[in-house]
């Protein structure tokens, strides 16, 4: 049995002639070490997608298991639990806490929670040792990325969500992001799912599910996965 499966997901908004359809029974498993590109235009339904799979809105229909438990059963309390413990998000705009230090920022993910990585190890992993008491402000777009993949990351989480995780930074840049989002999806015991808009970072994903307006249209592993640096971006 796959550890997460999103069985006849449904996310709807207004009713009868306003009724707008913006999940429309999706259905997809993910298994702990994949990296998954979620692919699709604006306005195609990822973000709302990304928003039930952390936990940070409700199903309209359907049944989110992890590990055989629904989350679309959870109450507020257990959603905002569930977020906490199982959940890493990283974000196209870092949303780093700009009078906290790399370190301190990092810190601030391991509050009421146990059995976290320890902050100075992950940022090591993430190549940012000589940059712990750095404030975001000194530095780069890139540096600041991977400290918000290391607060992600902290927590060991179970899914680790990424929302247009390149979208704000240089091709160069992106791309570094891009292996080490790969390197960690093998790595460490979590899902790696990155939602874009940018094709060519799904040529380098274990698996690609494409989706359009609120529907999932292909559902596929790449039969040759590519690296990072034969694409073009």
């Amino acid at each position: 049995m796959a550890y997460i499966s999103l069985n006849h997901i449904c996310k709807y908004y207004g009713k009868d002639e306003t009724l707008v359809k913006a999940l429309d029974d999706i259905n997809f498993d993910l298994n702990k070490k994949e990296f998954v590109v979620i692919l699709g235009p604006s306005g195609a339904g990822k973000t709302t997608l990304l928003n039930i799979l952390g936990g940070m809105d409700f199903a309209t229909n359907g049944n989110y298991l992890i590990n055989g438990q629904d989350v679309c059963k959870y109450n507020g309390k257990e959603l905002a639990k569930f977020r906490r413990e199982k959940i890493g998000f990283v974000f196209q705009f870092y949303n780093l806490m700009n009078n906290l230090t790399a370190y301190e920022n990092v810190c601030l993910a391991t509050k009421r929670l146990k059995n976290t990585l320890e902050p100075k190890e992950i940022l090591t992993k993430v190549g940012l040792k000589e940059r712990l008491d750095n404030f975001p402000s000194n530095l780069s777009g890139g540096e600041q990325q991977r400290v918000s993949i290391a607060r992600a990351l902290v927590k060991k989480p179970e899914i680790l969500l990424c929302d247009e995780p390149t979208g704000a930074l240089d091709s160069k840049t992106g791309k570094n992001i891009i292996k080490l989002l790969k390197t960690l999806a093998k790595s460490e015991d979590s899902a790696v799912v990155v939602v874009t808009h940018n094709a060519n970072i799904a040529l380098v994903a274990d698996r690609v599910i494409k989706i359009n307006d609120g529907k999932i249209t292909s559902d596929e592993y790449n039969e040759k996965v590519l690296d990072v640096e034969e694409i073009t971006w």
